[in-house]
């Protein structure tokens, strides 16, 4: 909502346009059939530009390393790991929490 009000509902628009097409490329790319929900929350949490930097750091990587474009596991796990070290940066934890029962 501050983000609205501070820079308006078209600018909060574009932005979470920004995070959907950044969040299709990694589920395209990225998805090892079982980052899904990872990818949705990194989407959500971090900043946009972690997202597109993690992303750019990930394809250089793959080119410099050799990784093959069918290595989805090999490309997941790279991913990750950016996104995961900016998400240590921020303060953000990329998990989703398990459900606590409680006995009564």
């Amino acid at each position: 909502m501050n983000s609205i009000r501070k820079h308006g509902i078209e600018e909060f628009i574009e932005q979470q346009r920004k995070r959907i097409r950044l969040l299709e490329t990694m589920l395209k790319n990225f998805d090892d059939g079982r980052s899904k929900s990872f990818y949705c929350i990194a989407a959500t949490l971090l900043p946009i530009t972690d997202l597109e930097i993690s992303l750019n750091e990930t394809e250089q990587k793959i080119k410099a390393d050799k990784i093959r474009l069918d290595d989805i596991k090999t490309k997941s796990k790279t991913l990750k790991e950016f996104l995961n070290n900016f998400a240590t940066k921020e303060g953000i934890e990329l998990k989703l929490r398990k459900k606590v029962k409680v006995n009564d």
